[in-house]
């Protein structure tokens, strides 16, 4: 149960989906099987600020990333080890070749929409949505439907000049269950979600920039090094406050005002009755630090 897209390709011959590196440098994390040809999701590992970055790639670039059952099976996996995962502070999300993802393979859906709508384990979105550190999606090329819901359950999205989004729900019969009618209007307003989904036309990357749907839009060669860029100054930060922030963040979109202020206070004070005098010495040598390097001696009354 989820939503679906436009692309339509045909199934293809024995293969696997599982995590292989991208990179030389990069460390594998798990293996997962599949019999979609070529079709797999890469998790490697990265240093970065001296903490690791997850770097997820879908790879399925012969038909823009299309997700046939398997790989939606193995996104959900890597991102329930991620979220059992500790010592990874930051997941960078993006597809492989000239897409970030057409959404569902329509071609091999009724696997996808007639399974078990309780199988929360194997739902990509749930799992995503339990990951307590920051995901930031670098999406390039087509990101349509079920791509874009994945896309959506990112806590920051960098779009390269080639991106675009569309939502072919309406077109193709099919009601969202990821979430799209529900995140989009809260993020781009009612009445354009209301055009955007209703007429199933695309954007680019640049009117999604401007809409708010995407943080910030790059040239294709710098996605991937502005992504990896982002989860850097995400490291430099202190990792148990970043998970905090981002779930008070995240659940206060599900509350009221009166309500999300009272959990951040709530949450706050939790945090608070943990700190030590070293805590507080730190802070004073970080202002100290910044006011010699800045020369402006009124930065050390600040926090």
């Amino acid at each position: 149960s989820m939503g679906a897209s436009s692309s339509l390709v045909k199934p293809v011959g024995p293969g696997r989906v599982g995590t292989t590196p991208v990179d030389r440098r990069l460390a594998t994390m798990s293996t997962t099987t599949t019999s979609a040809s070529n079709a797999r999701v890469d998790v490697c590992v990265e240093e970065q600020e001296g903490k690791k970055v997850a770097l997820v790639t879908l790879h399925r670039p012969q038909a823009m990333n299309a997700l046939t059952y398997e790989m939606l099976c193995a996104l959900a996996d890597a991102f329930r080890k991620l979220a059992q995962d500790r010592s990874v502070d930051v997941v960078v999300l993006t597809g492989a070749g000239d897409a970030f993802s057409a959404g569902i393979d329509l071609t091999a859906a009724q696997k996808v929409f007639k399974g078990d709508e309780d199988d929360l384990h194997n739902d990509v979105l749930h799992q995503m949505e339990r990951c307590e550190v920051p995901i930031v999606g670098a999406v390039h090329g087509a990101c349509i439907t079920g791509g874009l819901e994945i896309a959506l359950g990112c806590d920051i999205l960098i779009a390269s000049e080639a991106a675009f989004f569309m939502d072919t729900h309406c077109k193709f019969g099919i009601m969202p269950s990821w979430g799209l009618s529900q995140k989009l209007p809260r993020i781009i307003g009612a009445n354009r979600a209301r055009w955007f989904s209703f007429t199933a036309e695309k954007i680019g990357a640049r009117k999604a920039e401007a809409w708010g749907l995407v943080s910030e839009v790059v040239v294709p060669e710098k996605l991937k090094e502005r992504a990896m860029d982002v989860a850097a100054s995400i490291c430099r930060n202190q990792s148990h406050i970043v998970r905090g922030y981002k779930r008070v963040l995240n659940a206060g979109l599900g509350m009221s005002l009166a309500q999300g202020r009272e959990m951040e206070r709530r949450e706050a004070w939790v945090e608070y009755r943990k700190m030590q005098p070293e805590d507080f010495a730190r802070m004073k040598r970080f202002i100290a630090g910044k006011s010699s390097s800045t020369a402006r001696p009124s930065l050390r009354s600040r926090l």
